[in-house]
């Protein structure tokens, strides 16, 4: 097994040496560092299998390059490069305490009124230990399932990333993250304006489990572009290039609309009075 990392994005990817790659699973860059092991890393506690195939990875990128209007046709025909990986990930439960407050609408002078209370419940979290993948996306292509079995020794035929966060460093996070999912749900639940709270965390378990995905990696235009596939259940998450001509055409057909739209939206012209004009011609036949 050998261990390398990426100068560009950080990330470290433990690889049987026999499938070792010449580039960054994550970014495609090739400034890739061999990471020199005393001993090889430990294994994963738990994993999540994958149930999905490469077949069926790639079709799901097929059909997501036709998803959209706006995507422009010749995606369809970029060659992907396809890698499955074991993405390290913290999951966290817990008992959440929100102790919450915020303004309600109100028959008052300002049409709010204070509120406050105390909400409890069970709640989950998930928190990358991953450089390659932001937790953006993590958040994107969830939901993956618990994990169902311990790591075994035909797994490492995958490459996996090496987890880059402690178990202290993620229970930071998972109370930052599940006081801000509690506060968003509570302030849905009960209309809250301007809703804020401190959140306290019992009865905290966190496990390191591997997720299953898959790195897609395509150039288009001369540029290079990622896609992140849930091995569990499907989802892809990425951005997409656009159809530049399909743009400028909404472009300009906007700017038409807006034009017709003023020109129709403006006042209509002032009639003039002859009148007034006439008046001092009969001043002067007066006069004379």
């Amino acid at each position: 097994m050998i261990v390398v990392r990426c100068d560009a994005c950080g990330g470290s990817v433990a690889f049987d040496a026999e499938r070792a790659r010449a580039q960054c699973l994550f970014c495609a860059a090739v400034a890739l560092e061999p990471l020199p092991l005393d001993q090889p890393p430990p294994p994963p506690e738990r994993v999540v299998p994958f149930a999905i195939d490469d077949a069926a990875a790639r079709e799901g990128f097929a059909k997501w390059c036709r998803g959209s209007w706006w995507r422009p046709a010749a995606l369809r025909d970029v060659a992907l490069q396809l890698q499955p990986l074991w993405l390290p990930a913290w999951r966290a439960r817990a008992e959440v305490e929100l102790h919450w407050a915020g303004l309600v609408a109100a028959r008052t002078r300002s049409g709010r009124r204070p509120r406050a209370g105390v909400d409890r419940g069970a709640a989950e979290a998930m928190i990358p230990a991953s450089l390659g993948v932001s937790p953006a996306e993590l958040a994107q292509a969830a939901p993956f399932p618990p994990a169902s079995r311990s790591w075994s020794g035909h797994d490492g035929a995958i490459a996996r990333e090496l987890p880059s966060l402690t178990e202290a460093g993620a229970r930071t996070r998972v109370l930052a993250t599940l006081e801000a999912t509690r506060l968003r749900e509570v302030a849905a639940r009960e209309h809250l304006h301007d809703a804020g709270g401190t959140a306290r965390l019992h009865a905290l378990a966190t496990s390191l489990e591997s997720l299953p995905v898959y790195i897609g990696a395509f150039r288009f235009r001369d540029r290079p572009w990622r896609v992140v596939i849930n091995g569990a259940t499907g989802k892809l998450v990425g951005r997409a290039p656009i159809d530049r001509v399909k743009l400028a055409i909404a472009i300009a057909i906007g700017v038409l609309l807006l034009l017709a739209f003023a020109w129709w939206s403006r006042p209509p012209d002032q009639p003039g009075e002859p009148e007034d004009d006439a008046q001092p011609s009969v001043a002067r036949r007066r006069s004379s």
